[in-house]
């Protein structure tokens, strides 16, 4: 049964708020395709010890271990990538990605993704082990996880731990996943050993390269009664219950504010919505955005249950937006917005 963890001491002070400021300034990095990305990367910087840093921005590494054997992890000046190995090092963790230490809700982040390519070695140990995505949020206190793989393909429930409990599944980035809450009582915590809930998304199909739209997770979650509150992190993930391995990200990619691929229908064939606060009267949980013509996310609120969310338009310049509405299991529906 995994246990809660890791590494709780220094928070680190990132570049968060000037984003959480700022919307939609986050640069974005032309996307490619994870799974070609094979090339091994070398130089970085190696820690052999529980660690917390950043490396440029808001990524961050933890490398954290509860056992007496040996670890290893090496970080590259290029995105979320990394390597690491372990050696009997009891619950072995290592991750990288945005630090955001609960400044903001995540929908204050726009829209979320990761892109991710690795290989492995070795053994996992005790029978769990998880690769993709690991966070907390506070208000409420939850430990999350999006889980891509491990090193005996995806976990069953009998890996989350006694008390799991099946959600729903749903189908995000063309890829079917399970979703789950396990309770935690008494287990370390970034607020101390306390009481918390875990939240998980498991991939029935085990892959190890790809596309994670983590905001879509999130908002899949809200819908099945899983709020998240202010985001503490949000990282790439190899966890290792003991045993021997290595596990080398050649390729990770995190990003904010990522812009939509494309438009579900031309503008001008959208009704056209005029207002100093922008919502849309359905009645549905779900993410309601406003994306500029160029499919550039500025601004996102979560819409739960049928409470009607707003998402304000004040200090936009005049002009056309697109008000875009992604609700569960549902195609998303959007709107012209006429800022005057």
């Amino acid at each position: 049964m995994v246990q809660s963890k890791r590494n709780f001491g220094v928070r680190v002070a990132t570049t968060v708020v000037a984003s959480v400021l700022a919307y939609g300034t986050t640069p974005v990095i032309a996307a490619v395709d994870a799974c070609t990305q094979t090339a091994q990367l070398s130089g970085g910087t190696t820690y052999t010890t529980d660690a917390t840093g950043t490396e440029q921005g808001d990524e961050n590494h933890t490398l954290w271990h509860d056992g007496s054997g040996t670890m290893q992890m090496t970080n590259y000046m290029h995105d979320a990538a990394f390597k690491a190995t372990w050696n009997n090092a009891g619950d072995f963790l290592a991750r990288e990605g945005f630090q955001w230490n609960s400044v903001a809700a995540y929908t204050t982040y726009g829209n979320v993704t990761a892109d991710f390519n690795y290989k492995t070695s070795g053994v996992s140990g005790t029978g769990y082990s998880y690769i993709g995505i690991y966070g907390w949020s506070e208000s409420p206190l939850v430990e999350y996880y999006i889980c891509e793989n491990g090193f005996n393909g995806v976990p069953g429930t009998g890996a989350l731990g006694s008390g799991t409990v099946l959600k729903g599944t749903f189908t995000i980035d063309g890829s079917v996943y399970d979703v789950y809450t396990h309770p935690q009582v008494n287990k370390a915590s970034i607020q101390g050993t306390t009481n918390f809930t875990q939240y998980w998304s498991v991939r029935q199909t085990p892959r190890t390269c790809g596309h994670i739209s983590l905001s879509e997770h999130w908002a899949k979650w809200a819908s099945l009664g899983m709020p998240l509150g202010k985001m503490y992190e949000a990282k790439l993930l190899i966890e290792a219950g003991g045993g021997q391995g290595t596990f080398d990200m050649t390729y990770g990619l995190m990003q904010t504010n990522v812009p939509t691929t494309a438009l579900e229908a031309p503008p001008e064939a959208m009704p056209e919505i005029t207002s100093a606060g922008a919502s849309f009267n359905n009645g549905k949980p779900g993410i309601l955005s406003l994306v500029s013509l160029n499919g550039e996310v500025l601004r996102s609120v979560l819409q739960s249950g049928s409470q009607q969310a707003v998402v304000p338009t004040n200090n936009l310049p005049k002009g056309l937006y697109l008000l875009r509405f992604q609700g569960d299991n549902s195609a998303p529906q959007t709107r012209k917005l006429l800022v005057q």
